[in-house]
C-alpha cells in the first residue's frame, strides 16, 4: 500500500492476541511478562472492541492496533454516563507515519456515531502531539507531588488517627470509598473488578523494586502506597510512593497525607497521579516545602456534540451561538445554538451568525473543567464577541479542576 492508500480496519479475533502482545510491547519499548498479562492486564481487554490493520504486502502481518474499553466518567455536576477509554493503540516501526493511526482513530471515531456508542472518548496520551488532530483536547492534567518528610501543616489544622490494615481489609474499604467518592469528583472513573486487580497487585513488573503495597484507613478515606529503597554508598533514602489516595472529607484528607508524611525511616513522599487542586497544597506551613509539576494526562474527544452537551451540569446558564471547526468528525462542524443551565445543556442547528468560533478540540479541553476558557481567548485559540465569550466561559467554569487517579 501507498501512504495514500486507505488502510482496511477489522476487528481482531483470538488467534491475534500473540501478535497483539507482541505488537504492543514493541510499540511501548516493554516485555510485560506473559503471566502478569493473563491475571492483571488482560481481564479488563473488551474482545469485541479491538480493532486492527494487517499488512497483506507482508503475508498479513498486524502492523497496528487500537481498543476501547467500557468506561464510565464523573462529569461537572455529579453526572455519571458512559465513555469509551481508547487504549492498546500502537503501530508497528517501519509503518509508522503512514496514515494507520489516522485510519484506526477514524474506524473508533465514525465507529461511534454511526453506532450511537459513546457520545465522548477519553485516552492517555504516550505522547502529547499526537492526538490533537483527531480532535482530542487536553482535559484533565495529573499533578506529581513532592513533599519532604515530616513536612509541617498549619498549627490550626486539625487531623484524626488512621490506621495501617491488611490488603485483604483494604480490598473492601477502598471499593466501598470509591463508589461514594467517585461520583462527585469529575474525571473520576467507575472501577470494575478488573479495574481493581492492578490496584491489588503485587506482581514484580508493578513493584520494579518496590516494596509490596501496604494500605491505611480512616473512617472517611484510604490510602495505598509503596516504600522504594535508594543506595547511595552506605546511606538510605526511603521514597514514599503514594498510588492510591481517596478521601470523602476534608479532615479524612488531611489525615492520610498526614500518616505519609510521617513514616519513620523516609525520606520523601511522592504522588505521580496527583490532583492538580489537592488541598494538601494549602495546609502546609511551608508551601515551599512542596514540588508539585503538572502533566497532561486524560484527552477528551467529543464525538457527537449535540449527544455530548448534556451529560455535564454547567455552573451558569449561558445561551451562545457557536462555530465549531472540525475536520475529523465533520458532522459536528458547523454552526450550533447552545443552550446550557446547572441541568444539562442542550445543542441545535443554528443559521445564526456565530457569536463564539472554536475547534472541537478547545471545547473538550474545557468540557470536564480542565482548561479554562479565558486561557484559550486569551491564546487566540478561541474568538469571538466579548460578551458571549464570557457567558460561554462563566458556564463551563468548575470550582476546582477536574481529577483522573489512574490510567487505562
Amino acid at each position: 500500500m501507498t501512504a495514500d492508500a486507505p488502510w482496511a480496519v477489522h476487528p481482531l479475533s483470538g488467534s491475534d492476541l500473540p501478535e497483539l502482545l507482541l505488537l504492543d510491547a514493541a510499540a511501548f519499548n516493554i516485555d510485560p511478562p506473559r503471566d502478569f498479562l493473563d491475571e492483571i492486564a488482560l481481564p479488563g481487554l473488551e474482545p469485541d472492541r479491538v480493532t486492527g490493520v494487517h499488512d497483506p504486502a507482508t503475508a498479513d502481518l498486524l502492523v497496528g492496533a487500537a481498543a476501547i474499553l467500557s468506561k464510565r466518567m464523573t462529569f461537572p455536576g455529579c453526572r455519571v454516563h458512559p465513555v469509551a477509554g481508547v487504549t492498546w493503540v500502537s503501530v508497528r516501526a517501519g509503518w509508522r507515519r503512514r496514515g494507520l493511526l489516522t485510519a484506526m482513530m477514524r474506524d473508533q471515531l465514525h465507529g461511534l456515531h454511526e453506532t450511537g456508542g459513546e457520545a465522548v472518548a477519553i485516552l492517555t496520551a504516550s505522547e502529547g502531539v499526537i492526538y490533537g488532530r483527531y480532535g482530542y483536547g487536553r482535559a484533565v492534567d495529573r499533578a506529581q507531588l513532592r513533599l519532604p518528610h515530616g513536612a509541617s501543616f498549619a498549627p490550626t489544622l486539625t487531623t484524626e488517627p488512621v490506621r495501617e490494615i491488611t490488603a485483604e481489609r483494604a480490598s473492601q474499604v477502598a471499593r466501598e470509598l470509591w463508589a461514594r467518592v467517585a461520583p462527585s469528583v469529575p474525571g473520576h472513573l467507575t472501577r470494575t473488578d478488573t479495574d481493581w486487580l492492578p490496584r491489588f497487585a503485587n506482581h514484580e513488573f508493578l513493584r520494579r523494586g518496590m516494596s509490596a503495597k501496604r494500605w491505611a484507613a480512616h473512617a472517611d478515606g484510604y490510602v495505598g502506597f509503596r516504600v522504594r529503597p535508594e543506595w547511595a554508598d552506605r546511606d538510605g533514602t526511603w521514597t514514599v510512593v503514594v498510588q492510591d489516595l481517596c478521601a470523602a472529607t476534608p479532615v479524612a484528607h488531611a489525615s492520610l497525607w498526614r500518616f505519609v508524611l510521617d513514616l519513620d525511616l523516609t525520606d520523601r513522599v511522592t504522588y505521580d497521579l496527583g490532583w492538580v487542586d489537592d488541598p494538601v497544597q494549602d495546609l502546609l506551613l511551608d508551601r515551599r516545602s512542596l514540588t508539585l509539576t503538572r502533566q497532561d494526562h486524560v484527552w477528551v474527544r467529543i464525538v457527537d456534540l449535540d449527544r455530548a452537551i448534556g451529560l455535564r451540569g454547567y455552573s451558569a446558564a449561558a445561551t451562545v451561538d457557536v462555530e465549531i471547526i472540525d475536520d475529523f468528525c465533520r458532522w459536528n462542524a458547523g454552526r450550533w445554538h447552545l443552550e446550557l443551565h446547572p441541568d444539562g445543556g442542550r445543542a441545535t442547528r443554528t443559521d445564526a451568525t456565530a457569536q463564539v468560533r472554536m475547534h472541537i478540540r478547545d471545547l473538550a479541553a474545557c468540557f470536564v473543567g480542565g482548561t479554562p476558557l479565558g486561557r484559550l481567548v486569551a491564546g487566540g485559540l478561541v474568538t469571538g464577541a466579548p460578551d458571549a465569550v464570557r457567558s460561554l466561559e462563566a458556564a463551563l467554569a468548575t470550582p476546582v479542576g477536574p481529577w483522573c487517579p489512574e490510567g487505562f
